[in-house]
């Protein structure tokens, strides 16, 4: 790829356009698909924004620095007003990167957003052996639009190269071509230090500026539509805000901390939680948890517990942040012993009902923390026992009928989803 030709050709233009300056230095950087946001970690962007920073600095603390150009393009994929936009947005992006790292006043830097990059493309395409490559340089000395006698859009450059060949070079060019054509142009421009001493001229009227001539206006209109399989929509980079989650896995620290429902501590009981996002609003979280076994000072706890869980989120945006209110139901067994107390022991089974809420606050799209609370009512049967060495003699058979806390949560959770469309 030919981009250091594309450079200069570059250079060479805001030369002939900015009298008495000259372009020093520039560096190129590249954008994944459809992003708008400087990435240092992708391709070579690191070293070469680095190497500017610095020759920017150098210019700036010799006095010489009379502006920073920036220019930014995309790749063809994607509507022509997507492109405009997001072009314009990496020009903001890269001079927001640059105020950023630099001690330069906003005004010493100028964006031109330039859309797609057709004269790099042509340039690589014309410098390649590519197959097709004639028939490709002829549709990109096409017109870009095509208008009827009512200034409407009627076909396009792009549409032409997508059906070329049954949109086998554009598929090419998609994934060979197109990469090194989503990037920004950034140059350094310098006052010359010297001019050429002349005789003073007699003083004369000074000429009226060259006027340039109307440009009309393009008629805002959406690229006529293509049905080939290969476009590509390119949007502005995703946000956190913009992921939407579909399944959650979580653990409730709580509970590997020994902390039980009761505020007690007994042994550590590992548990896992499953959460399952149904629209907007709605999820479903079912939730296990298990341990039986000896802890300290040869005591014993076993617990298994499941329970189902429906929740209404208050936001209803569809992200399933911050609070949510819902609904639970629980069955599970125990087993404790402890031959520190009158009772040395207690088994049961338990079912429970009643109502949570909480709140989830996120790290990332995908970590958070979940805060949560469950309250309602717990029926048990219990059996407690008395320990005389070596066995346990049942004492007393019952019921427990408990209204109040019945379950605490601080889980970590890590959700799988998709970016909304």
């Amino acid at each position: 790829m030919k981009k250091g030709l594309f450079l200069l050709i570059s250079s060479l233009l805001l030369i002939g356009s900015l009298h008495a300056q000259t372009a020093v230095d520039s560096v190129r950087i590249y954008y994944r698909l459809g992003y708008r946001y400087v990435e240092p970690a992708f391709r070579n962007n690191k070293v070469e924004l680095n190497r500017f920073i610095q020759a920017v600095k150098e210019a700036e603390q010799s006095g010489k620095l009379e502006k920073i150009v920036v220019r930014s393009y995309t790749s063809p994929d994607g509507t022509n007003p997507a492109n405009l936009r997001l072009a314009a947005l990496r020009a903001d992006s890269l001079e927001s990167y640059l105020l950023q790292h630099t001690s330069l006043p906003v005004q010493y830097v100028e964006k031109r957003s330039d859309g797609i990059a057709w004269d790099l493309l042509r340039e690589t395409v014309a410098n390649s052996d590519m197959q097709y490559k004639d028939e490709i340089l002829e549709v990109l000395d096409s017109p870009e639009w095509v208008y009827d006698a009512n200034d409407r859009v009627i076909d396009g450059r792009k549409r032409k190269l997508m059906n070329l060949r049954g949109g086998e070079p554009y598929r090419y060019m998609y994934r060979e071509v197109f990469p090194d054509l989503r990037g920004s142009i950034a140059m350094l421009l310098y006052v010359r230090e010297e001019e050429p001493v002349k005789p003073a001229p007699e003083p004369v009227a000074e000429p009226e500026p060259e006027k340039e001539p109307p440009v009309k206006e393009e008629p805002v209109q959406q690229e006529p539509p293509v049905t080939t399989p290969v476009e590509e929509t390119v949007t502005e980079e995703k946000s956190d805000d913009d992921f939407r989650p579909l399944i959650a896995i979580k653990t409730n620290l709580l509970y590997w901390a020994t902390v039980m429902p009761d505020f007690k501590s007994y042994t550590f009981v590992p548990n896992l939680e499953l959460e399952w996002f149904i629209n907007n609003r709605w999820s479903l979280a079912g939730e296990g948890s298990f341990a039986n076994w000896r802890y300290r000072d040869n005591r014993w706890f076993g617990i298994s517990s499941w329970s189902v869980e429906p929740r209404w989120w208050l936001n209803g945006d569809g992200r399933f942040r911050w609070l949510y209110i819902g609904a639970y139901g629980q069955v599970g067994d125990y087993d404790v012993q402890d031959n520190e107390t009158d009772w040395n022991g207690n088994t049961g089974k338990l079912w429970g009902l009643g109502l949570s809420a909480g709140v989830a606050i996120p790290f990332s799209k995908h970590f958070g923390l979940e805060v949560g609370i469950r309250a309602g009512y717990r029926h048990s049967k219990v059996k407690s026992y008395t320990y005389e060495e070596p066995d346990y003699f049942l004492d007393m058979k019952g019921t427990d009928n408990h209204w109040g806390v019945t379950g605490i949560k601080a889980s970590i959770y890590y959700r799988f989803g998709k970016s909304a469309k």
